[in-house]
């Protein structure tokens, strides 16, 4: 009888696999497959190490599950994961579409097919999930919880952002720690929390760094990046991406310092907007190699998080997790309301220098693409710059190929050169 396929034990597995040829081959690099290390250890090894494994959607709150020594697992790290891995990811597609609408986003339909599949045998000991940030996963989600059967949380969260969406937010989060109480059988540790707390708020003061380094020209730092620091909803609060984010900074700031780019010689300044090509990261090395073209920001890497202040006071707490949920990325901008959204990209545009404008639309995200003509024409309106408008899948490579892609940008990219030469 075939051993029973269990796909965090195979990606923890990949990612060792991965660690151990990054340091023979670039052991100067360690720094940026350790984090990945760490992680995915974590989560394959949570019951082993006697932790409580919780699967996690958008705006579950981190911070609060490591106070409860519990490991806190981003269900959409599965799909961004395996996206490079094109079998597996449309096995769980292929399975998912036997039971949903085949319009539903990758990331989730991955997700929904992972756990149909019963590639994760083993359950989490909850599901804290969110209504947001699309309607996919307002399917996919309650679907889950549904196969998955273990007790869960589901946080309603508001449309605005305001003193009342935060107020509300902060209630549901302490039903969520009495839900975490009755799961563990212990009380919150409000020390432990102020611990994590610490380590959050220098983890989001060196992401504004980070990003402020970009703003550099040139670009001190490769396009690539951007995809990496995409983990910090699923670490914030730990120490590992803590040190993670200290050696990017470090570097980050001595290239910047000499005046070295991430490339020989800049071109163009990328603002790359809706969703990262998981499947594909390469796309960015070919841009930077081929055209000299840096992705300085994307719409996930543009944040300017709430930090915490009062250490003491619960209910302040709890109103700045609250806050700091609703400002997320795919949460501060493409949930909407739409404001948010071209006020993000009109931060970019102005503060990164941009002189390449890319909209490369995952399909999954319709709720951006509605917002689409518009960020669009007032880039067009207030920068004079077209944006390419390219539709992609970032999770099931069978939508569009490599040299589909290449194509298209690349005609995109002689016609600004042509431009600029005029």
């Amino acid at each position: 009888m075939a051993e029973k396929f269990d796909l965090i034990q195979d990606i923890y597995q990949t990612v060792e696999q991965i660690v151990e040829h990054a340091q023979k081959k670039y052991p100067e690099m360690m720094w940026m497959f350790d984090i990945q290390q760490a992680y995915w250890a974590e989560v394959a090894n949570a019951k082993k190490n006697g932790k409580k494994l919780i699967y996690g959607g958008a705006c579950a709150p981190h911070e609060i599950f490591y106070a409860f020594d519990c490991v806190p697992f981003l269900l959409d790290m599965i799909p961004t994961r395996i996206a490079s891995q094109p079998e597996l990811a449309s096995k769980y597609i292929d399975l998912a579409e036997q039971h949903v609408a085949g319009s539903m986003c990758g990331i989730d339909k991955v997700d929904l097919g992972a756990i149909l599949s019963g590639d994760l045998p083993e359950k989490p000991d909850a599901f804290i999930y969110s209504t947001v940030p699309c309607d996919s996963s307002r399917v996919a989600y309650p679907a889950i919880d549904k196969f998955l059967g273990v007790p869960s949380y589901c946080i309603d969260v508001p449309f605005r952002k305001d003193d009342e969406s935060y107020e509300y937010m902060a209630e549901q989060y302490k039903d969520v720690i009495k839900f975490l109480e009755d799961l563990t059988g212990k009380k919150m540790d409000w020390d432990k929390m102020k611990e994590i707390m610490e380590i959050s708020n220098k983890t989001n003061i060196l992401m504004k760094k980070i990003a402020d380094l970009r703003k550099i020209v040139p670009c001190p730092l490769p396009s690539r990046l951007l995809v990496l620091n995409e983990m910090i909803p699923g670490m914030v609060g730990t120490p590992e991406m803590l040190k993670y984010l200290e050696v990017q900074y470090k570097i980050g700031k001595a290239a910047a310092d000499r005046g070295i780019g991430a490339v020989k010689e800049e071109k163009f300044r990328v603002s790359w907007l809706q969703n990262m090509m998981w499947s594909n990261v390469g796309l960015l090395d070919w841009m930077e190699h081929k055209f000299g073209a840096v992705l300085v920001m994307d719409g996930f890497g543009y944040q300017e998080t709430p930090l915490f202040e009062d250490f003491e006071d619960q209910d302040v707490i709890l109103k700045t997790l609250a806050k700091k949920a609703l400002q997320l990325p795919m949460i501060h901008g493409a949930a909407g309301p739409v404001e948010d959204y071209v006020n993000m990209v009109d931060n970019i545009m102005d503060e990164y220098n941009v002189n390449c404008s890319m909209f490369i639309g995952h399909v999954g995200c319709k709720h951006t693409w509605a917002a689409g003509k518009i960020v669009k024409d007032m880039i067009q309106e207030k920068y004079d710059l077209p944006t390419l408008t390219l539709d992609v899948d970032a999770i099931d490579t069978r939508y569009k190929t490599t040299q589909e892609m290449k194509d298209v940008i690349g005609e995109y990219m002689d016609m600004l050169n042509e431009t600029q030469k005029a």
